[in-house]
């Protein structure tokens, strides 16, 4: 996760971390699916989500997976689905979260997110809910698959808003949707939104089906440099927008050189945040539960690593699993752009599961970076990192 606003807008950089490379025997954040069950159908869907499934935990099971991350210290968890707010118990699970201290959010599409949906949410203490909007109304209604999915979306996270829980707009970009990420900025700003989370495409679940129409590198490298002027535009005209991207660490690298051109000493500080950061972190900061309890280093890599009914999800994690030590040594397997990069240390590859999706081949590069030859050999700005 790049702060971009943070990054770009801020005069001075303080020493803050969101996140931070694993250190052994620390847990991870969750991202826990739910339930299958969902009332749209997105095309770039992970999870596949539409129809619940046989065997998806209890409540009973669900609260001892919760007192278990609490008790190795997840820093919070992240509902997801399907649609969480489909699950009947999901805010008796966000109480029983908040009761034994493990901050929950939410990921949703917001379309069933009524007035009464919005305040049982605030209840049960959820402290952030995303909404998924992939582009104006045409464009995300194709998306998702549903002819009313963006007005229902939207006035989803005005009833959150109004009930006082923080909101804030999840967008994937692809060929499809990168033009209109502009205008989506400027209804965020209309309707008094504070927060954006832009999402590099995951080839995974039904997303492996949008590759094709996923950016090319020059493309990509036009649409973040098009997000950076933006973002600045917006914060500089008197409204505060956190804006973040996701899901591709080529982001710091571009970033960084586009603060040193101006400033040094903030470009040193920048790289100091994404050494602390610890880049791409599936498997080390990030792992994912299934709706059946099964978990996996991401939720776009499905490479089953156990299952909590049968073992704790701490033993799972602390295992000698063979494909987790692929994920926490994985500078050491790279080859190509990546071992050569020097980056690599802020960026650790990229996404793992991009590289297996179109190469099968877990070191190789991640087929979404846009950086130059140029840019990934030549030697790091010693003024930028040094006094």
């Amino acid at each position: 996760m790049i702060e971009v606003s943070r990054l770009l807008v801020s005069e001075k950089l303080e020493n803050k971390d969101l996140r931070h490379r694993r250190r052994e025997g620390s847990a991870p954040v969750v991202v826990w699916c739910t339930t299958r069950k969902c009332n749209l159908n997105c095309m770039h869907c992970y999870s596949g989500g539409n129809a619940a499934t046989d065997g998806e935990l209890s409540t009973d099971e669900a609260k001892k997976m919760l007192d278990e991350l609490a008790e190795c210290g997840s820093p919070f968890m992240i509902l997801s689905g399907g649609e969480p707010f489909l699950r009947p118990d999901v805010f008796e699970l966000g109480s029983y979260a908040r009761e034994i201290g493990l901050p929950v959010i939410v990921s949703s599409n917001g379309t069933v997110v009524t007035r009464e949906i919005a305040a049982k949410a605030a209840d049960a203490g959820f402290g952030y809910v995303g909404i998924s909007l992939d582009g104006l109304a045409e464009t995300n209604n194709s998306f998702r698959g549903s002819g009313d999915a963006y007005s229902n979306a939207l006035q989803g996270m005005r009833n959150l808003r109004d009930a006082g829980i923080k909101t804030g707009l999840r967008f994937t970009i692809t060929r499809l949707n990168c033009h209109e990420l502009p205008q989506i900025m400027d209804l965020l700003v209309k309707e008094g939104f504070h927060r954006l989370c832009v999402y590099h495409l995951e080839y995974a679940g039904r997303g492996r089906e949008l590759m094709n129409n996923d950016l090319s590198p020059d493309e990509r490298r036009k649409a973040v440099e098009n997000l950076f002027r933006k973002t600045v535009e917006i914060n500089r005209h008197n409204h505060d927008l956190e804006v973040l991207t996701v899901g591709n660490y080529a982001d710091a690298a571009y970033i960084y050189m586009k603060i040193l051109k101006e400033d040094p000493q903030k470009a040193r500080a920048a790289y100091e945040h994404f050494l602390r950061n610890g880049g791409e972190g599936c498997g080390e900061k990030l792992a994912y539960i299934d709706e059946k309890g099964n978990v996996f280093a991401s939720q776009h890599i499905k490479t089953e690593l156990g299952n909590i009914r049968e073992r704790s999800f701490k033993d799972i994690w602390n295992s000698d699993n063979e494909f987790l030590w692929k994920l926490r040594h994985r500078e050491k397997l790279f080859r190509g752009r990546c071992a050569e990069c020097r980056f690599l240390e802020i960026c650790r590859g990229g996404s793992r599961a991009r590289a297996l999706a179109v190469h099968d081949d877990f070191g190789a590069p991640d087929p979404s970076c846009y950086l130059t030859e140029e840019e990934i050999l030549k030697p790091l700005h010693e003024e930028a990192l040094h006094d």
